[in-house]
């Protein structure tokens, strides 16, 4: 992301999952004013959940990405 080199703040995932969430709160407003829409309310939790996943997926890829280099492939001497 950053072609640069350093620490990488927000990556593909985490917008992902961003957007996921935004669309699913959507869709269950949507659910509160219309009828139809609330037929498939359990589809719309669905859509929250997959979203929550895609941020926790990127905020752990983000965390090995950023690691120090000391903590990157240490063999204690062996």
């Amino acid at each position: 992301m950053m072609g640069g080199g350093g620490k990488q703040w927000i990556n593909g995932e985490t917008i992902a999952g961003i957007a996921l969430v935004i669309l699913a709160l959507l869709f269950i407003w949507a659910a509160t004013m219309n009828a139809v829409w609330a037929s498939i309310l359990l589809a719309d939790y669905v859509i929250l959940a997959i979203g929550v996943g895609f941020i926790v997926l990127g905020v752990i890829t983000m965390y090995r990405t950023n690691r120090p280099p000391s903590e990157e492939g240490h063999t204690h001497g062996y």
